[in-house]
C-alpha cells in the first residue's frame, strides 16, 4: 500500500506531524491528570492504531 503521505508536499507533512504531535501531547497531559499511566496511554495508542490499519 501507498503511504497517502507521500504525496503531499513536505510544508504539508512538517504541518501534519506537527499537529498530531501537539494532539498526541495534550491527550497524554489529559491522561496523565486523569491518573492514566504512560503505559496504559501506550497500550491505548497502539490498539488504535492497529485498529486504524486493519481497517
Amino acid at each position: 500500500m501507498t503511504d497517502p503521505c507521500s504525496r503531499l508536499p513536505e510544508a504539508t507533512r512538517a504541518a501534519v506531524r506537527a499537529l498530531l504531535l501537539a494532539e498526541l501531547t495534550a491527550a497524554g497531559h489529559r491522561a496523565r491528570a486523569a491518573g492514566c499511566t504512560p503505559e496504559t496511554l501506550t497500550a491505548v495508542f497502539e490498539a488504535r492504531r492497529r485498529s486504524l490499519e486493519d481497517g
